[in-house]
């Protein structure tokens, strides 16, 4: 979906004023609202001003929302009528390596197209609503863990620039200022290439990251409590050998994971 060239002027707007000086920024966030407000991230209908979640009410009722019952461990949903506090199959079976994981939604519907449009088609302005999304889930394992710096999933140098942005650091910084918690961008580094990981297999999907993250400085994370962040979650191959590295190589204490969506195989 196209913004106008107006909304396209606002983002830059934006983007200068977050370089300023925090009293400048402020100053200027006025008038860039009262020119252009607030607008759905799924149709772009400008927002009321109450409007809490940065999606109109429609769109906000067409998410596919994660709500308990889920895994407390993976925080994958359940049936209804399924109880509520047991691990799910994988996490019985030590599947995975983070401490804890959660995601504000399924990756399906509006949720999959705001997330390709973001980041396939390079909508940088959706990076607002979704880091605004994740909030909540955030505050949760921040709750339940202590966190001391968020980590984004890092891309390839190629990859990196065959994108030109890589949509989970932009996440990371958004929620970082919003939760006043610093973000560590340089520990975590994919060393190796990778092929995408569409259409693979669990066991495909697990060889093609085996040993494709590495540790620049080691000393950054040792000891510390830290929320893993990534766009969306499928298998959670790609973040098992991320939290491997960051608690084999790295030290961290703990290692919680945060995405916007998840894959739920049916």
């Amino acid at each position: 979906m196209a913004k106008p060239p107006l909304h396209r002027a606002a983002v830059q707007i934006q983007r200068c004023a977050q370089g300023l000086p925090s009293l400048v920024s402020r100053l200027l966030q006025g008038p860039l609202l009262f020119i252009y407000p607030p607008t759905c991230a799924g149709c772009a209908q400008i927002l009321e001003s109450e409007t809490p979640a940065p999606f109109c009410p429609d769109c906000f009722k067409a998410l596919d929302l994660i709500l308990e019952p889920y895994c407390p461990l993976c925080g994958i949903p359940y049936l209804a009528e399924a109880p509520s506090r047991h691990l799910c199959g994988d996490c019985l079976g030590g599947v995975h390596h983070f401490d804890r994981a959660r995601a504000t939604g399924l990756y399906q519907g509006l949720f999959r197209e705001v997330i390709h449009r973001y980041k396939y088609r390079g909508q940088l302005f959706l990076v607002r609503p979704l880091a605004k999304m994740l909030a909540a889930p955030a505050k949760e394992l921040s709750r339940l863990h202590k966190i001391d710096i968020i980590v984004p999933v890092p891309l390839h140098p190629k990859r990196l620039r065959q994108r030109g942005f890589n949509q989970a650091s932009l996440l990371a910084r958004r929620l970082g200022s919003a939760l006043k918690i610093s973000v560590d961008y340089a520990s975590l580094r994919r060393s190796r290439w990778t092929e995408p990981q569409t259409g693979l297999t669990r066991r495909q999907r697990a060889a093609n990251v085996r040993g494709a993250f590495g540790l620049k400085t080691p000393e950054n994370v040792r000891g510390k409590g830290i929320l893993l962040l990534d766009d969306v979650l499928t298998t959670g191959e790609t973040v098992n050998q991320c939290v491997r590295v960051l608690k084999k190589d790295g030290g961290a204490k703990e290692v919680a994971v945060l995405t916007v969506a998840r894959t739920v195989e049916m």
